[in-house]
Formats: structure tokens, sequence, C-alpha cells
């Protein structure tokens, strides 16, 4: 089997960072924290956002790395559930995640390749397939853009403490190729945390796999799901097909009924802190894209919940981290509560224009 362990291309200048031998490139690979569909059954989304226990995860990890693994750059896929994960991450650091092409999870074919049920060696870990592109073309092109954008970021980022937010088959493929094998059955949990680094004996070094103690102190019954929902076994839960059929089914919101016929289709619209976290979903319907953000982590789940539903790919909810993670004048329109000195600066430096600037009271 040929070597497929990514080394640099310039070994990277080996320095002191209290082990007890001299390191260069250190790469911390994060999965995602819980997702839409890591927990309801039947939503169909391919790029669901994070529950209210994720983002719970998310900021735990954030936090955790920030107090014991400084980094220097975060990058992500640009899946929503890993970018929300990164920028918790990159907000506790003082950081903006950098999103990377080619980390994106893989499709359903590539576990219709998987010889999960052979009849006398079950676990891919004990059997002798081999992945090639006649027989399993689906995982060797997962696999080798994977390949492609590792050594990419490991280049670029040479020398540097890299932390990498992504998803559990891009976690299974690039441990593996750090490890010199060609596929690995490996379990990470959401924001589990494995490290690797390029020690002075030139070939990469595990020093933990899935570490997770940062969700110690997370108490996931504190995260209950939506009141609509059943349990559907395997600790998944069930949406009832009733909860929402279209936007006509979402609720309106009347002291901002004039803002769904002033949108225009180019305006990029911001909520922070909706008093109701649906509502935007039908204003929004207009806009070229709008963003709501809320520090109420149920509200988050609430509202994800429905666009994830609906496939409503141009909003994203988010947490509300302070500074906002955007440009300066990024949004035509924001809707804020009124009287809110904290958001003031920050609501004026996203605005493109005074006017756009829309005062709710709660």
């Amino acid at each position: 089997m040929p070597d497929i362990t990514p080394e640099p291309v310039n070994p990277p200048p080996l320095t002191d960072r209290g082990y007890s031998y001299r390191v260069g490139t250190e790469l911390y690979l994060v999965r995602h924290g819980e997702s839409m569909t890591n927990i309801y059954s039947n939503i169909v989304t391919y790029d669901p956002n994070l529950t209210a226990l994720g983002w719970a995860q998310a900021l735990a990890v954030g936090r955790w790395m920030a107090e014991h693994v400084p980094v220097d750059v975060v990058i992500t896929s640009a899946l929503r559930r890993a970018h929300s994960t990164a920028l918790a991450i990159a907000h506790a650091q003082g950081l903006q995640p950098i999103t990377v092409a080619g980390l994106e999870e893989f499709s359903l074919d590539f576990w219709e390749e998987l010889p999960l049920h052979h009849p006398t060696q079950p676990w891919l870990g004990r059997c002798e397939w081999q992945a090639t592109s006649a027989g399993q073309p689906a995982f060797v092109a997962f696999r080798d853009r994977i390949h492609a954008a590792l050594a990419a970021i490991l280049a670029e980022f040479n020398g540097q403490r890299i932390c990498l937010v992504s998803h559990g088959g891009v976690m299974n493929v690039i441990t593996a190729a750090m490890l010199g094998s060609s596929h690995l059955s490996l379990w990470t949990e959401n924001t589990g945390i494995s490290h690797f680094l390029w020690p002075e004996w030139q070939r990469w070094l595990a020093t933990y796999i899935n570490r997770r103690e940062h969700l110690l102190s997370l108490d996931p019954a504190a995260y209950p799901r939506v009141p609509e929902a059943t349990p559907a076994g395997n600790g998944q839960f069930a949406l009832p097909d009733r909860l929402i059929r279209s936007w006509a089914d979402l609720p309106a919101y009347p002291a901002l009924a004039f803002l769904s016929n002033r949108l225009r289709r180019s305006d990029r619209i911001l909520f922070l802190r909706p008093p109701d976290p649906i509502t935007p979903l039908r204003v929004s319907l207009r806009a070229r894209s709008a963003a709501i953000l809320h520090d109420d982590l149920a509200a988050l789940e609430i509202g994800e919940l429905r666009r994830a539903t609906l496939n409503a790919n141009h909003i994203r909810y988010q947490y509300l981290f302070t500074p906002l993670p955007y440009a300066d004048g990024h949004f035509d329109v924001v809707v804020a509560p009124a009287g809110d000195p904290a958001l003031a600066s920050e609501i004026t430096r996203v605005l493109k224009h005074p006017d756009g600037l829309i005062e709710m009271n709660s």
C-alpha cells in the first residue's frame, strides 16, 4: 500500500511549546456540535445547523480551547453545522474562521460502498476492503478531495497551530492519513477533539483522539427538544407532518408586515434577538439573504428546525456573538430591539444606511 501520510513540502520550523521535544505544525480536528439531522430523524436537508445542545457544545469547546489550546487559525467546512462550531471556537480566541472548500461531508453513496454487512467480516476495521476507483468510486473521490484540501491547508499554514472543524467522515479520512492507514472505523462525538503534531523526528504523532472533557459540565436534559417532537428510537426524535407545510403556515407578525413588501430581492437583512424566532422566516421570503441572531439557544433550535424543514437556504440562524462576525456595511436592513446600547455601535458598523434600521419593542 502506498504511503498516503501527508508530509510538509517544506519541513516546518521546530519550536519549544512545552513538550519534551520540539514541534512544528499542530493540527486539532474538531467535529461539529450536535446538528438537526443528528437528532430529528425525518428532517431531510443536506445542510442543517446546530440544535440548542449543539450550540452549547460549540460554546463549551470554544471556551475550553481558548483556555487550554491557543491556536493560530481556525479552518472550517462550508456546511452550517461546522461553520457555526468554528465560529464559536474562533470567537473565543479573537479570530475569524476561514472557510475552505473540499472539507464537506460525504454523500449517501459513500455508505453504500462500505462492506459493513460482509457475512464473515462485518466490521470495516477487520476486512480486507481496499478502496479503488472502480469498486468504490464515491469513497475514492471523497477521500481524494479531503487529501487535497488537507495538503493545501498544511502547506499554507506550515508551522502553525491549526484548528480544523469538520465532520465525522472527514475526520476518519484525515486521521487514517495521519496514521498511514487506508481506512479507519472511528467514531468521534460531537465537538470531540483529536490532536496531531509534527515532532522533531518528522512523523505525525497522535497525542489524543476524541477528547471531550469540555462536555462534562453540560447536562443534555437542560436542552429539551421542541414540544411537537416524539421519540423515534436510537436517541432520535420525529416531527409531525403537520408541523409546517409551506410558507403560508408561518406566523405573521403585524408589526413587521410592512417589511415583507419593502424588501428587495437584492437586500440582506439582519434580525437581532427577535421576540419570535419563526417570524423572520416569513418576513425574509423576498430577501437575498437573512441572518437571525439570538443568544437564546432554545429559540435558535425552534427557528432552525423550521428553516431546515423548508430548506430555506438563504436564511441562517446563528448565535449572537459580539462583535458581529460580518463586514462593515454588510446589511441593507437591521431589525433590532429598541434601546440596546450594547448593540448600537455594532449595528451602525454593519448597516449600509442609517435609514435601514428598524427598532422593535419587545
